[in-house]
């Protein structure tokens, strides 16, 4: 999976402010195999968006020439050709989530169990697509799954898509 400039750039910044950053969205499941048209690259930190986060990250990314605009779910990036959401930290990301993710250079991608349940919270028509390709991949801890699927008040969601793509998970 090739990662435009753009996005390594801003990807750069955000470590360099100490974050650890994650693709979540359609690009994670490309590397996971699944391949979904999108438009956009989809990050999140692993810190909350206080003030002086967005502060920081918005002057860091303004000096470098981005538009960076603030939006009800976090930032909006336009790198040019390149437009990158960084979405606020979701609730599950804990450390289990980030010793789970998988590392692609400088960025993590969330387990696909993790991506299952970011995908169910999210709860868009093309999210619950998602997560039945996600469901079909071989080797899921379905133990892992429902488990962090009860934790976020989506386990009911999670095991009726499961029954539909003909997968049993243990409840």
């Amino acid at each position: 999976m090739e990662v435009p400039r753009e996005v390594l750039l801003v990807v750069s910044v955000l470590r360099g402010l100490g974050l650890r950053v994650f693709l979540i969205g359609a690009r994670a499941l490309a590397f996971y195999g699944i391949i979904r048209e999108t438009g956009d690259w989809d990050l999140t930190i692993d810190r909350p968006f206080s003030v002086e986060v967005r502060d920081a990250v918005t002057r860091r990314l303004r000096d470098l020439g981005f538009l960076v605009q603030w939006r009800r779910w976090g930032f909006y990036v336009d790198a040019g050709a390149v437009h990158i959401d960084i979405n606020y930290m979701p609730l599950t990301l804990d450390e289990e989530f980030i010793n789970r993710s998988r590392a692609l250079g400088d960025i993590l991608v969330p387990s696909i169990e993790d991506l299952i349940i970011l995908k169910l919270m999210s709860g868009e028509d093309k999210d619950v697509e998602d997560v039945k390709k996600l469901l079909r991949l071989s080797n899921l801890d379905t133990h892992y799954l429902l488990r962090r699927s009860r934790d976020a008040g989506v386990d009911k969601d999670l095991l009726r898509i499961a029954r539909r793509v003909g997968l049993r998970i243990d409840g």
